[in-house]
C-alpha cells in the first residue's frame, strides 16, 4: 500500500492531491491519518486513544488562536497514529462512531414519552 508523505495517508494507487509524488511504502512509525472529526466526537476519540495508551497526534485546522476565539466545537481535528497501530486505532474509531442501530440497538425498546395529558 503506498503512503503519501505529504498527506500522511495510505492510498490505493496514487494520491488524489499529489498524484505519484511523495509516495513510498509506509514504515511502522509513519503517522497515518485515521479520522477528521469535530466537537464531541473528536473529544470522544481522543479519550479512547488516551485510555488505550495509543500514541497519537491531534492537529486542528484553525489553529489555537482561532479555536479560542470561535470555540473548540467549531474546530476540525485530524488524528494520526503510527502505521503499525493503524488497525487498532481504526477499530477504536469505529467503536466511537457507531450508532445504536449498528450495535444492535434497534431491538431495544425506547423509553415511552410521558403523556401530555397526564399530570405529574
Amino acid at each position: 500500500m503506498p503512503y503519501c508523505e505529504k498527506c500522511r495517508t495510505i492510498v490505493d494507487d496514487s494520491c488524489p492531491v499529489h498524484k505519484q509524488k511523495h509516495l513510498r511504502e509506509p514504515e511502522p512509525n509513519d503517522p497515518v491519518l485515521i479520522a477528521e472529526l469535530s466537537g464531541i466526537t473528536a473529544a470522544m476519540l481522543e479519550g479512547v486513544l488516551l485510555d488505550e495508551k495509543l500514541p497519537f497526534l491531534k492537529e486542528g485546522r484553525l489553529g489555537a488562536g482561532m479555536s479560542v476565539w470561535i470555540g473548540s466545537m467549531m474546530e476540525i481535528y485530524s488524528f494520526y497514529v503510527p502505521y503499525a497501530l493503524r488497525e487498532q486505532a481504526q477499530g477504536l474509531y469505529a467503536l466511537v462512531c457507531e450508532t445504536p442501530a449498528q450495535t444492535g440497538g434497534e431491538d431495544e425498546e425506547e423509553a415511552p414519552l410521558p403523556d401530555e395529558d397526564s399530570e405529574n
